[in-house]
Order: C-alpha cells, then sequence, then structure tokens
C-alpha cells in the first residue's frame, strides 16, 4: 500500500512539473534565446545589468537556474568550450564531478555532480554566439528537479 500510494505521488508530480500551463517562457531579446521555467518553482531576480540573461531561484534559494548569452568574441569551437566545461575536479573547482556529457553539431550538455548539488549546463552555438544555461539543485531533491530539467531543456531555442 505504500509504494502504491508513493507511485500514485511520483504520477501526479510528474504531470504537475510537466504539464505546459505551470510554465512561463523567458525570452532574451539582446541573443535571441527563450526558455521555458515552471513559474511557481523557480522566480525570476530580474535581467542582467548588460541584458545578456537572468537568474531565477527556488523559494528557500537552494536551486538555481541561469540563463545567459555571450559573444564569441575569442572565436572559441564549440568542442573547444564543450572540453572545458566538461573537465571535472579542477584546481579551480576540485568538487565537480561530470558524469554525463554529449557534444552535437550546434550544442552541448554537461552534468555531475558539485558540492552536493546536482548541475546540469547546455550550451548552443548560433550566429557566433554561445547561449547558455546552468541548472543546480540538491541532490536530495534529485526525484523532482529531474522531471522539470527535461522539460525546461527541451524548451531552450537559441
Amino acid at each position: 500500500m505504500r509504494y502504491l500510494f508513493l507511485f500514485f505521488s511520483l504520477v501526479l508530480l510528474a504531470h504537475t512539473v510537466l504539464a505546459d500551463d505551470v510554465y512561463h517562457t523567458y525570452h532574451n531579446p539582446r541573443f535571441g534565446y527563450s526558455i521555458a521555467y515552471p513559474k511557481d518553482i523557480l522566480y525570476p531576480q530580474g535581467d542582467s545589468d548588460n541584458g545578456d540573461g537572468q537568474k531565477f531561484v527556488s523559494k528557500n534559494a537552494d536551486a538555481s537556474l541561469i540563463v545567459y548569452g555571450s559573444n564569441n568574441a575569442l572565436n572559441q569551437s564549440l568542442q573547444d568550450l564543450y572540453l572545458e566545461e566538461s573537465r571535472g575536479g579542477t584546481y579551480e573547482n576540485p568538487a565537480k564531478v561530470v558524469t554525463y556529457r554529449i557534444l552535437k553539431n550546434n550544442w552541448f550538455v554537461v552534468s555531475g555532480y558539485n558540492s552536493r548539488k546536482v548541475f546540469y549546463q547546455k550550451t548552443i552555438l548560433n550566429k557566433n554566439q554561445f547561449k547558455s544555461f546552468y541548472f543546480e539543485y540538491p541532490e536530495s531533491k534529485k526525484n523532482i528537479y529531474d522531471l522539470i530539467i527535461r522539460h525546461i531543456a527541451n524548451s531552450f531555442k537559441g
């Protein structure tokens, strides 16, 4: 009985966080990207001063979504940035452990763990501009946020 209740609770939660009316879309006019975020879970903190993106934070500030664009002033290839971002355990960030990474024609994803938090980063290269989002949340809430990250990642256009 307990497992049945847990199963139905997870099904209800999945339906709740995956329904389109649960999400708002943030559009960045400077870099021409958009992303959907769960409006009752992550709260916009206002556009950055230079207009490159925005940060979204959960009520208790244990989860955050940062979305931003940048001009590729150094003419870095997508593969170069992918290799840089997918390194774990560096001197600058010894607690970063990469557990998943994939590189496609114009985008990449890197995810894993960083100081007891799960992180997920997706970056798109389009018209010599990088458009990225970085989502971080507590490992203890992985069941909830993993459902949300799928929707966010699929909605990210640039």
